[in-house]
């Protein structure tokens, strides 16, 4: 993937369905193997993926490791949508259309 971001989150596994701490990998701002949390601004200002400020932006995050601690097995809900507004991380959820991506450099407006 490159260089990338990483959101700090809970997510739920497809397998026992409990909730556990997971990172997930994503391309917007400035791409430094940086660390984040929901509700967390971004950093701009270097190696920078994306448009600053954006009012409205949904970006395609990866679970770095999607084996569930719990339950031991792989979590098929790997994919995700970052969505952020004017450079807040606004909230993530299971990837809704993985298709929007295929034609974008990771990340996609939203009006």
């Amino acid at each position: 993937m490159g260089s990338y971001n990483i959101l700090h989150t809970t997510v739920l596994c497809s397998n026992c369905k409990n909730f556990y701490s997971g990172k997930i990998q994503f391309k917007f701002g400035n791409t430094w193997q940086f660390h984040y949390k929901l509700g967390e601004k971004i950093t701009w200002g270097g190696n920078d993926t994306g448009i600053a400020n954006a009012p409205k932006v949904k970006v395609y995050g990866i679970l770095e490791e999607n084996l569930c601690p719990i339950c031991k097995n792989v979590n098929e809900d790997n994919e995700f949508d970052i969505l952020f507004e004017n450079d807040i991380i606004k909230c993530v959820q299971i990837i809704s259309n993985p298709e929007d991506y295929l034609e974008s450099d990771f990340d996609i407006m939203i009006k």
